[in-house]
């Protein structure tokens, strides 16, 4: 039997889902995409690196392979490097700025998002160009941030915020895993307001219960194996018995 195409089965896979929840796939270097998230994918746009003095830059290694149909989200991601601290942040401000704009007009989703994780010393400077950059935008684009977990303890980082759309990310969430786990899945009165609704980020491999993802309208995923052979499917597409 020939396999069904991706447009198909995802849309077999949803067709008892409420429309009102999404499924988007992350896609970051040499990522495959899974069928489930052929209607919507969030696809890297270019990577930046901020380390000691240099400012570096990259497009994305290689274009996935996406249906005609699919609504790409292009993300910018800016790394600012632990070892080697940028000297002079405020100096990056520009071409962070341009790139962001450089990534909406590939955009097909009316979503641009920007996957950057500044340290607390480096929050003013974080606040400031989401402010930037939201008002760059066209009116109509609609600017994502990611959020590490931790970020979603502290109002300092959210509120304000001038973005359309908070992404805290459940995973890879380093020495505080568990206690950020338990707050996730049983606390989640706990989080600031714009990480218990709306959107997520979540990973197969560091799963929660289903309840937890009923949470929000919006679920990215983050493979770390780049969804190579990947059989995984979110628990909302599966069929039952």
């Amino acid at each position: 039997m020939r396999p069904l195409p991706a447009m198909l089965l995802c849309a077999l896979l949803g067709a008892g889902a409420p429309a009102s929840a999404q499924q988007i796939a992350w896609l970051w270097d040499e990522a495959e995409l899974p069928a489930w998230s052929a209607p919507e994918a969030a696809v890297l746009h270019r990577h930046v690196l901020l380390s000691g003095a240099a400012i570096r830059t990259r497009p994305r290694m290689r274009q996935p392979a996406l249906p005609a149909g699919t609504r790409i989200t292009p993300v910018l991601h800016v790394e600012v490097s632990i070892v080697r601290p940028p000297e002079d942040i405020e100096g990056s401000r520009a071409l962070i700025v341009g790139a962001a704009l450089d990534a909406a007009a590939d955009s097909t989703s009316g979503w641009v998002q920007l996957d950057m994780e500044a340290k607390p010393s480096q929050r003013q400077f974080y606040q400031s160009l989401v402010r930037q950059i939201r008002a760059a935008l066209p009116p109509r684009m609609r600017l994502s941030v990611t959020a590490l977990t931790w970020w979603c303890r502290s109002p300092a980082w959210l509120d304000n915020l001038d973005a359309d759309e908070v992404v805290p990310m459940f995973f890879r969430m380093g020495r505080d895993n568990a206690e950020l786990r338990q707050l996730i899945e049983h606390q989640p009165e706990q989080l600031h307001q714009r990480c218990r609704g709306g959107a997520a980020g979540f990973s197969p491999q560091e799963p929660f219960s289903a309840e937890v993802e009923a949470r929000y309208n919006k679920r990215y995923w983050f493979d770390r194996r780049a969804w190579r052979r990947s059989t995984f499917i979110p628990s909302q597409l599966r069929s039952t018995p």
